[in-house]
């Protein structure tokens, strides 16, 4: 019986530690590509939340520069780029819902299509306006720097 509530608090104590897994992401070029309107890279210099506590807020077009407008071809490019960029993001293990703030800051791209509605990419956010939102454990997800930049420079000299 002793051993048996030994394991069972290891087994709990490590459940608790952990608190969270890693999962990849990566964008579906076909999905992105479909009724695709223009492309944009963007620029944020202030720090933008999108996600807090539990729900979207809205990006306002004051809260970022448009730096290029891109062709469709570059688009095109920029999208086929974009979907080999691997994301990470945490789900978390417990009973209850965990809230979370999210912003983006940075470099980005803005996907626009049809309606007015528009997809804003950043390293650490997806933002969607008039499309379907991420849940909100894939609302936090995260390219790595150098991909990120790599993928940025890509498509944008400064």
């Amino acid at each position: 019986m002793k051993r048996m509530l030994i394991i069972i608090t290891v087994l709990l104590g490590a459940f608790v530690l952990s608190g969270c897994s890693s999962h990849s992401f990566f964008y579906d070029y076909d999905e992105l590509m479909q009724e695709l309107v223009r492309a944009e890279i963007i620029y944020m210099e202030d720090e933008v939340y999108f996600f807090e506590v539990h729900w979207y807020v809205d990006i306002e077009s004051t809260d970022y520069e448009v730096k290029k407008e891109l062709t469709s071809d570059e688009a095109s490019e920029l999208i086929r780029a974009l979907s080999d960029v691997r994301f990470t993001y945490s789900r978390i293990w417990l009973p209850v819902s965990v809230s979370s703030e999210f912003s983006m800051q940075g470099y980005g791209v803005r996907l626009y299509y049809g309606n007015n509605q528009f997809i804003i990419l950043a390293q650490t956010g997806d933002y969607r306006y008039g499309l379907p939102r991420f849940a909100q454990a894939r609302a936090g997800r995260r390219a790595t720097d150098r991909d990120w930049n790599d993928f940025i420079s890509e498509f944008y000299y400064d």
